[in-house]
């Protein structure tokens, strides 16, 4: 069976559009079969970019296991010049279509086809990640560590799980990484959590 954070070649192509608005802005996006969400965005992505939108983000971001990138060139078309964005994802079908994506806005962003940060140089000021739940904690739990070590100083982490996907457990975790984890935002059961 495919998952979204597989790459399966024989898998048929059904691309399509999907639209939503940010701040009375609409975004439209090309997805594809094979990739998480692709007949329209899932609500846990939308409250995370809303309330990532809330928060101070600047200089380098990375948005990890970004798909086919609506976090990502959301937060690149609304605070522009203020991030350097970074895009990776484990999928070669999801770096291809993040980069058509930015391409479509005129939006100068890295893609990078990167298993965790196997092949991402350098740290960040800020990386989001949306956790691909069913691959299981040992291997998230493993992205964490890496997360924090490719942080630069008084870098963030922010991360959205819904409450009874795990986000308690996930917190605790994070508690032995980070000198913060802190819930910044509620809404439907998804917790946008933040960590220094």
């Amino acid at each position: 069976m495919s998952h979204y954070f597989t790459y399966d070649p024989n898998q048929k192509s059904r691309k399509r559009l999907i639209k939503f608005n940010i701040f009375d802005k609409e975004i439209e996006l090309e997805t594809d079969s094979g990739v998480f969400s692709n007949k329209e965005i899932d609500r846990g992505t939308y409250i995370f970019i809303k309330a990532l939108l809330e928060m101070n983000l600047y200089g380098k971001v990375l948005d990890l296991g970004c798909g086919y990138g609506p976090v990502g060139i959301s937060l690149k078309l609304i605070l522009k010049d203020k991030i350097d964005l970074t895009c990776s994802d484990v999928n070669p079908k999801c770096v291809e279509l993040t980069s058509r994506n930015l391409r479509q806005y005129d939006l100068n962003g890295k893609c990078s086809l990167s298993d965790g940060y196997l092949l991402l140089d350098g740290k960040f000021d800020f990386i989001v990640f949306n956790p691909p739940i069913s691959v299981g904690k040992e291997k998230i739990y493993s992205l964490y560590e890496d997360s924090k070590k490719h942080l630069n100083e008084n870098g963030k982490l922010y991360l959205v799980i819904r409450k009874d996907k795990g986000a308690l457990s996930h917190m605790e975790y994070l508690k032995t990484l980070f000198s913060s984890v802190d819930v910044k935002h509620k809404e439907k059961g998804y917790f946008v959590i933040e960590c220094l």
